[in-house]
C-alpha cells in the first residue's frame, strides 16, 4: 500500500512538472522561434577547445561574455566551440553560429552577418538583436586571431 502511494505520488509530481514545463514552453514560443528555443535547450558545440588555433572573447553591451575557439586546417573550420555566461538567446546564437560554420571555409564564415543569423533562427526579439551581433563578431574575431597568427 505504501509502495503504491509512493509510486502514485511520483507520478503526480511528474505530471505536475510536465504541465509546468508545457506552460513555460508555450510562453517562450510567444517571444522566441522554435529554432531559438531548441538551440537554447540543446546547445551544440558548447565548451572550449584546448587545442584551438584561433580564439576570441568579447563582452556584449548587456554584459554577456562570448568566447569562441576554432581549430582551422587548410582554410576549413574543422572544430568550433563557444562558451557564454549569457542568456538563452546568447546561447542559441552561439550554438547556431557554430553549427553554421563547422566544416565550412573561412571565406564562407566571414560572410555570415547578424542579419543572416537572425534569419537562420527565424528571428529574435528586437531587444535580443545584440546577441546575434555578439556571436557573429566573436566568431569573426576568432578567425582574425587565427589569420594573424598564421601570416
Amino acid at each position: 500500500m505504501v509502495k503504491n502511494m509512493k509510486k502514485h505520488k511520483e507520478s503526480d509530481n511528474k505530471d505536475f512538472f510536465d504541465k509546468i514545463q508545457e506552460s513555460l514552453d508555450r510562453e517562450m514560443e510567444k517571444y522566441y522561434s522554435k529554432k531559438t528555443i531548441r538551440y537554447f535547450k540543446n546547445p551544440v558545440h558548447f565548451g572550449r577547445l584546448e587545442d584551438a588555433n584561433g580564439k576570441a572573447e568579447m563582452k556584449g553591451g548587456c554584459g554577456d561574455i562570448m568566447e569562441m575557439s576554432l581549430n582551422i586546417k587548410d582554410e576549413i573550420i574543422r572544430e568550433i566551440k563557444f562558451y557564454t555566461d549569457g542568456c538563452g538567446v546568447t546561447v542559441a546564437c552561439g550554438s547556431a553560429v557554430a553549427e553554421l560554420v563547422k566544416g565550412k571555409t573561412l571565406a564562407y564564415a566571414l560572410k555570415i552577418s547578424p542579419d543572416f543569423l537572425m534569419n537562420e533562427l527565424d528571428g529574435v526579439p528586437r531587444d535580443s538583436i545584440h546577441c546575434t551581433i555578439l556571436s557573429v563578431c566573436t566568431m569573426h574575431k576568432a578567425i582574425a586571431d587565427y589569420l594573424l597568427k598564421t601570416e
